[in-house]
């Protein structure tokens, strides 16, 4: 059962989910015409595969421990950190350790 998105003037909390976070699925909070907003959780050992969205992102961890590989280039993200991306920049994610991520993306229309 999927979560309902956040209407307009509801909060939602994005804190650590600590004991709770293997049990929690990932969820879009939001969706509007030109933003998403969800809380991704990878459990360790999980990942992406390399791939890319045409608006930029932001990946900021929440709790936990990954890693972002850009080309060749691995960045770690722990509590707190924030990573941009620009639109179009292949990436992958991979779990260090059981990890939540606020992820927002700029949603860019095509057509």
């Amino acid at each position: 059962m999927s979560l309902p998105h956040l209407s307009s003037g509801q909060t939602a909390s994005v804190l650590p989910l600590g004991t709770d976070l293997a049990q929690t699925p990932s969820s879009a909070l939001f969706k509007a015409p030109h933003l998403e907003v969800a809380r991704l959780v990878m459990l360790a050992g999980k990942r992406l595969p390399q791939h890319a969205v045409p608006g930029p992102v932001t990946i900021q961890c929440l709790e936990g421990e990954i890693e972002v590989t850009l080309g060749s280039v691995a960045q770690r993200l722990r509590h707190g950190d924030l990573l941009y991306l620009a639109g179009g920049e292949p990436h992958d994610v991979a779990a260090l350790s059981d990890a939540s991520l606020l992820l927002t993306i700029v949603l860019l229309n095509h057509g």
